[in-house]
């Protein structure tokens, strides 16, 4: 198995539990009436946290303490992501009327690629290397 896969299967288990703790604070916060756009905001961040840790340790086996580039990097990429999740949520819940929690699923399936390419190429570029 390449280092390529390898590295995108350890990503793809790491998203997994970060999308468990994402989907478990989204649920949890919708549950108690909390705006869908602010649970996303707050349930999103809880995954990225995890998923800096998790990545940059396992994932992409960067040595060492990470820079404060590498951090806001990582940041900026998974804001972009938060803001076209954010985006398409509201397109599929509210424009296209589909339930809430299908439209949470679909957003979160069209995350994947950007971040682990955004990931990959901007923020972890030390390391495992195709």
């Amino acid at each position: 198995m390449t280092k390529r896969w390898l590295s995108f299967i350890k990503f793809a288990i790491v998203g997994a539990v970060n999308t468990s703790i994402d989907f478990s604070v989204y649920a949890f916060l919708t549950w108690f009436n909390v705006n869908y756009i602010v649970a996303q905001c707050i349930s999103y961040s809880a995954g990225v946290l995890n998923s800096y840790i998790m990545n940059r340790k396992w994932t992409f086996e960067q040595k060492g303490k990470g820079s404060k580039r590498e951090f806001f990097t990582f940041l900026g990429v998974n804001l972009i992501t938060l803001v076209m999740t954010s985006f398409l949520l509201t397109m599929f819940y509210k424009h296209l009327r589909l339930p809430l929690w299908i439209s949470k699923l679909l957003v979160t399936a069209a995350s994947v690629g950007m971040n682990y390419i955004g990931t990959k190429r901007m923020v972890f570029t030390r390391g495992v290397q195709p």
